[in-house]
């Protein structure tokens, strides 16, 4: 080889060398660049579903809540199902009463009116055997007498004045006419009395006056 050749040899191999370097750092500059631009998108992708999370769980909680009333709001909704259900016997029960209920005038002047009902039921006796009607005031026939006026007029026998307690028209029928202490309630009650069950009223009479009603 010429000793030209030679020179020229050197010459182009520093060159080449510088080409290649500088190709080098474009691709290194390139991959850099594509690196950087992944992370970018790396980093907002989880961000995004870091911060679309917290919404999916309130709207799974929303719609939890939705589909899972509390118990006291079930308890309201039972309770307002079953209140007409409930209230509905009261009405007939009351109805019931309001039919049983009987009143009417009377031609008799000392009388306001005249009571029946077919609710009333016996005064539970105590007594047994044979039942023979007393009118002394210290008997257990007397007291049942007694409480039987009480039962249909609702005066207590420590607020009675007891007027008149006798026959009426028979053995098993009594009647008894009775006031307040202050005279402002006047009655006559009359009543029969039922084997082995008691005496059961069956007629409140409402007075306008004692006079003539004993």
């Amino acid at each position: 080889m010429s000793e030209r050749q030679t020179r020229s040899s050197r010459h182009l191999q520093p060159s080449r060398n510088k080409k290649l370097d500088k190709l080098l750092n474009v691709l290194i500059g390139i991959v850099v660049i594509l690196i950087i631009i992944t992370a970018t998108y790396v980093f907002k992708w989880q961000d995004d579903v870091a911060k679309d999370e917290p919404r999916q769980e309130q709207k799974k909680d929303n719609e939890d809540v939705k589909e899972e009333p509390s118990k006291e709001q079930s308890n309201d909704v039972t309770a307002k199902e079953e209140k007409p259900a409930k209230e509905k016997p009261t009405e007939e029960k009351q109805t019931s009463e309001q039919d049983a209920i009987n009143e009417t005038t009377s031609d008799n002047p000392i009388v306001d009116k005249v009571i029946t009902n077919k609710n009333w039921q016996p005064t539970p006796t105590a007594q047994s055997g044979q039942h023979v009607s007393s009118y002394d005031d210290k008997s257990i026939d007397w007291a049942e007498k007694v409480a039987t006026v009480t039962a249909v007029t609702g005066i207590e026998k420590d607020n009675m004045i007891i007027w008149r307690m006798g026959n009426n028209g028979s053995a098993s029928s009594a009647i008894a006419t009775v006031s307040t202490n202050d005279k402002t309630k006047m009655y006559r009650v009359s009543m029969e009395w039922v084997d082995n069950e008691g005496w059961l009223p069956i007629k409140l009479e409402q007075l306008n006056t004692l006079n003539g009603a004993y």
